[in-house]
């Protein structure tokens, strides 16, 4: 008897406040889309860091004939200078391991990157083999702390350039990083507009209901019989706007990461996969959980006095 009429008065009170109701899950939803692809991004961010980490950190290119470096005093780089290279990053504790290319190999990997177009191709053609010089691929133990091999090959004689992934990948890094504080902040200035939107609906249905809580109180109503109207109306807007958001995600994981980014730009790197997403699914109800109770269960202790 008591769930039915807990059960009649919660659909009454999404009658009432039908029109509120729905902006309370539009709202709710887009601030849990946001803070969902502000995860994603976050996750995608770790993804790409973790894929270049375990390539190549750092890339010593050594002088050619046409180097202006002062470390190239002498034009192309020698037998001996290219031993020095070797035995330094070999004795070196940061480096894993490293890689000679050979002139020729640097030739045909600028021939594979640059030459999409048929100007690159004229000016590969141009150049040939022998503008190239020799370099190193560098793997290090620890990604983060390349400084000390930068610092320690640039200086020597016959070396053109050090070139850190690093700071080859930084704008990638800055512009994921970007996007993910902007999803987040936008997220998070709706997650308040719907915590000050939970708190005017309460206050408002309280309001409109003070008889019938005032004749709940004289008959000897509990605090929880009382109270239970109010969570279970604040539960079903977040329970909506959490498989909005779920959705949003999913489309978004369907259409754009699997659709797209993973056909076309395969080589880029690793994206993001449906454990992932699935992953922030679950955090995404939670948050829309907390977002319809924490201030249900304050409001209504407050407006309610129970």
């Amino acid at each position: 008897m008591a769930l039915g009429s807990i059960f009649s008065e919660l659909t009454t009170g999404l009658r009432r406040n039908f029109s509120m109701t729905v902006s309370l899950v539009v709202t709710m939803s887009v601030s849990l889309v946001l803070a969902s692809l502000g995860l994603l991004l976050q996750a995608q961010a770790d993804r790409t860091e973790k894929y270049f980490g375990d390539r190549l950190q750092i890339q010593v290119n050594l002088c050619t004939q046409n180097s202006s470096a002062e470390t190239c005093v002498g034009g192309r780089a020698t037998e001996e200078q290219e031993q020095a290279v070797e035995a330094a990053l070999d004795g070196n504790p940061e480096v894993r391991s490293f890689e000679r290319w050979s002139p020729e190999r640097n030739y045909e990997q600028a021939q594979e990157w640059l030459g999409q177009n048929e100007e690159d191709r004229k000016q590969l053609e141009a150049l040939g083999p022998e503008s190239f010089g020799t370099s190193y691929m560098v793997t290090l133990r620890d990604p983060n702390q390349f400084e000390g091999v930068q610092s320690q090959i640039s200086g020597m004689d016959g070396v053109n350039s050090v070139v850190s992934m690093r700071d080859l990948l930084a704008p990638l890094f800055e512009v994921l990083s970007k996007l993910r504080w902007a999803a987040l902040g936008t997220s998070l200035l709706l997650i308040v507009a719907a915590v000050l939107q939970v708190s005017n609906t309460i206050r408002m249905t309280a309001y409109a209901r003070r008889r019938e809580i005032g004749i709940m109180r004289l008959v000897g109503a509990s605090s929880w019989h009382i109270q239970m109207p109010f969570i279970l109306e604040s539960l079903v807007a977040a329970v909506i706007s959490a498989v909005l958001a779920c959705a949003g995600l999913a489309a978004f994981m369907h259409f754009v990461v699997y659709g797209f980014l993973r056909d076309r730009l395969a080589g880029l790197t690793t994206w993001v996969r449906w454990e992932e997403a699935f992953t922030v699914m679950g955090y995404t109800t939670v948050l829309a959980l907390l977002l319809a109770l924490v201030p249900t269960l304050v409001m209504t202790r407050r407006y309610l006095k129970v």
